[in-house]
């Protein structure tokens, strides 16, 4: 099945001095009326330096987890080799500015100059899951956004 819609980068994520900002291009900041209201906000962006056109081919790998010691499906991973390398992230919104179009998150993981595909607003309504679970090799993740900033996240990938 082919895609039916162009796909279009709306801006750049960017990283300078210790935060990152995703900047919009001036057609689209429009667009951030009302954003402001929100603390927190998804991310869709493109990992277009992670992923070569072989590793776009490949759908199952060792998983990269230190705790995982099996082979997953592309599917059953964060990893950006995937058919769509699309990654999505939720931030933080710490300044919003309409005019230049700059918004200020305190991390994103995405690389600097990755293009941005879409912001929605987080809604807990909708976005959060009160019980959820997933393998025992990641049970002793931290359980939200926040208590995740304290996490060793450099011990937990292969």
């Amino acid at each position: 099945m082919q895609l039916l819609a162009n796909l279009r980068s709306i801006g750049t994520i960017t990283a300078e001095r210790g935060l990152f900002q995703l900047r919009i291009e001036p057609e689209y900041t429009p667009a951030l009326l009302g954003l402001s209201d929100f603390t927190h906000a998804l991310v869709l962006w493109w990992a277009d330096k992670a992923a070569s056109e072989a590793e776009r081919q490949t759908l199952r790998f060792p998983a990269p987890y230190s705790k995982a010691d099996h082979e997953v499906g592309t599917f059953a991973s964060r990893s950006p080799a995937r058919p769509n390398p699309i990654g999505l992230s939720t931030v933080a919104l710490l300044n919003i500015n309409q005019e230049t179009g700059v918004i200020t998150v305190p991390y994103i993981d995405a690389e600097p100059d990755t293009p941005l595909l879409d912001i929605k607003p987080y809604f807990p309504a909708s976005d959060r899951v009160d019980q959820s679970s997933g393998p025992d090799w990641c049970k002793h993740w931290p359980q939200s956004y926040e208590a995740s900033a304290d996490f060793d996240w450099s011990a937990e990938f292969a």
